[in-house]
């Protein structure tokens, strides 16, 4: 499969999201009718706008791509790296599925999350599988379900008790460009980044780590069909831990493994080859959901 065989239309704006100002990126293709819609959510101290490449690649594959920048995120109001709660942020997510999905309410939707965002979709799939009926399926890239080196158990639990003391007291995670991608170019653009940041709440922490693990004991109770990659070079996620939830989903999850790739996988060298990869999955699911409305019409006939 070939990207960019046509071209692309790029916009970028405020969106209001239940009375929230979220701002938002979309990419559509220009001379195609769109055949599914994709909704990404992106990392911990990321924003929409680094998803252009993802987002225009895509799009010159015949899929409308949006992207929301979250609470504390990239050009949406908030303190950087705090939340009120992580409910906050799981409802950040189904709002911005809501939205593209009251826009084109006729086409398959799918939902993305990167790192952060890999956790949160995976998350909310599994603690409101309701929010999912009009979701055909989930890709998560890098999953934020488990860190690459965890702490110790008794630093975790001091951390807990740290973070309901002082939950909007923040810290600075450092920056290890060659760690997210092993693309220079795509190093010096994250550098040059004035809307990346990289502080992060002692509640945001707390909640990201809990949730990874409280996601992977219950990996069995996944009803959305799901991608799960990986880049097997990842030092910041874990892959064995992606590769173990996509293991006790059983047959509705997939597990893809991207040999010498780090954790953007949507930044890295091979994108073009996982872009192609996520289509291919895509219109897959598409026709499966096809054939199986055009069944259940059948026997209800």
């Amino acid at each position: 499969m070939q990207a960019y065989p046509s071209s692309v239309d790029s916009n970028c704006g405020v969106v209001q999201l239940d009375g929230q100002p979220r701002f938002q990126h979309t990419w559509t293709p220009e001379k195609t009718k769109p055949w599914a819609i994709l909704t990404i959510v992106h990392g911990f101290g990321d924003h929409s706008g680094r998803f252009a490449g993802m987002g225009t690649s895509l799009a010159s594959l015949g899929i409308r791509v949006y992207a929301t920048d979250l609470v504390g995120h990239g050009r949406s109001p908030g303190k950087q790296g705090c939340i009120k709660s992580y409910d906050q942020l799981l409802e950040e997510v189904r709002l911005s599925v809501q939205h593209s999905h009251t826009l084109f309410p006729r086409m398959p939707h799918f939902l993305f999350g990167q790192s952060m965002g890999g956790n949160l979709v995976l998350n909310l799939a599994l603690r409101r599988p309701e929010s999912m009926s009009n979701v055909q399926g989930i890709i998560a890239g890098s999953p934020m379900l488990k860190s690459a080196a965890m702490p110790k158990e008794r630093i975790m639990d001091a951390g807990r008790w740290l973070a309901e003391k002082l939950p909007n007291w923040r810290i600075k995670a450092p920056v290890e460009v060659a760690k997210l991608s092993s693309d220079r170019r795509a190093q010096d653009a994250y550098l040059m980044d004035r809307l990346v940041h990289r502080s992060m709440s002692l509640r945001l922490a707390a909640n990201l780590i809990d949730s990874g693990l409280w996601a992977l004991e219950r990996g069995a109770l996944l009803q959305t069909p799901s991608l799960l990659m990986h880049g097997s070079d990842d030092t910041l996620t874990c892959p064995v831990a992606t590769q173990m939830f996509a293991e006790s989903a059983g047959s509705i999850a997939t597990f893809k493994s991207w040999s010498g790739c780090r954790h953007d996988l949507h930044d890295d060298i091979q994108r073009e080859r996982v872009f192609a990869f996520m289509t291919h999955w895509m219109k897959q699911h598409c026709i499966t959901s096809f054939k199986m409305a055009r069944s259940l019409t059948a026997q209800v006939a």
